[in-house]
């Protein structure tokens, strides 16, 4: 049936696919994105560009390419800040555009497809599949590296945190939001980490409980950080792998929780996302609070100690009536 509404059509268009241009390139372009070279694929083509969220979510220009675009799902990601998602978004963030309008670019520019046209969306770039006998070579966190980071083995256990003895690292699993089927993980050491498999969409998932659902959910930036506030009883914590967090994860976020405090990092990248997220998703009906940082120089949850900590979460505040 026809779409009759503006709601209508984003219901619609949601409901079965993202829209991507054909002609990728032209689109770039057209969005001021200059594309700098080709990486071929048996299946597909990356596009390498400068990203362009990098100086606003890091306050530095993006000096290498650290930045790609698929030509067979329009998803975009830059490895270096982690900005993030489908095609649709890289215009609604390049224009200023709403979801709709955004599609009506696209549209616009050529006739669209959908990532359903081209069959399921290519997995991550390792030939080996990551299942859950992958995690059997790694155990739990010892107790020492738990009380360095203020985290209990009981919160690790719950959020299904590792340890990989060999390099000392913490393995932090990545799953399908819906199924809770394992896709990878990521591995974290001091100035350190990797994802695995390389090009795993995280960005698409949150780290976190997937099956809670309550009134109130905290929304932080480092999975360890989630951890910790679940280790001090704030229930909902929810990490979203870093500063830049997509509309993937808020529509997660959305239909978990009624009310939300952002507890993105107290540094340029994480006030920025912080209150671009606000601008965006209060309008749509999702009430927010800032995480309280007026009584504590810390950057994050994870440098508080626990009762700064948890005051920040006690005393986190409507946007307009303190700001830091």
């Amino acid at each position: 049936m026809k779409p009759t509404s503006p709601t209508e059509f984003w219901d619609n268009l949601a409901a079965f696919a993202n829209p991507v241009p054909h002609d990728i390139p032209g689109a770039m372009r057209a969005l001021g994105i200059e594309v700098l070279r080709e990486l071929s694929k048996p299946d597909s083509t990356e596009y390498l560009a400068h990203c362009p969220a990098h100086l606003t979510l890091t306050g530095k220009q993006d000096r290498r390419p650290s930045f790609s675009v698929n030509s067979s799902t329009g998803l975009h990601h830059c490895f270096s800040c982690g900005y993030a998602g489908p095609f649709i978004q890289l215009v609604e963030d390049g224009l200023g555009y709403n979801r709709v309008e955004a599609f009506q670019w696209i549209a616009r520019h050529g006739v669209y497809r959908t990532v359903e046209d081209n069959g399921p969306a290519p997995e991550a770039e390792e030939t080996v599949r990551v299942n859950e006998a992958s995690l059997a070579l790694f155990v739990p966190p010892p107790a020492r590296a738990c009380e360095r980071r203020g985290v209990t083995p009981e919160a690790c256990q719950d959020f299904g945190v590792l340890w990989d003895p060999e390099t000392r690292h913490w393995i932090l699993p990545i799953r399908d939001p819906f199924t809770g089927e394992l896709w990878g993980w990521q591995e974290k050491g001091k100035r350190y980490f990797r994802n695995y498999p390389t090009g795993i969409h995280k960005s698409l998932t949150l780290f976190g409980d997937l099956t809670w659902s309550g009134d109130t959910a905290l929304l932080l930036e480092s999975p360890l950080d989630t951890v910790r506030a679940h280790a001090l009883g704030i229930p909902g914590a929810f990490s979203s792998f870093g500063a830049y967090v997509s509309e993937a994860q808020m529509r997660l976020l959305k239909a978990r929780c009624r009310n939300l405090i952002l507890g993105l990092d107290n540094d340029t990248a994480g006030r920025t996302s912080r209150d671009k997220i606000h601008g965006r998703w209060r309008p749509r009906g999702l009430p927010m609070k800032f995480l309280d940082y007026s009584h504590t120089p810390a950057k994050d949850l994870g440098d508080m100690s626990d009762a700064d900590a948890l005051t920040a979460y006690e005393n986190a505040h409507h946007p307009w009536r303190r700001r830091r």
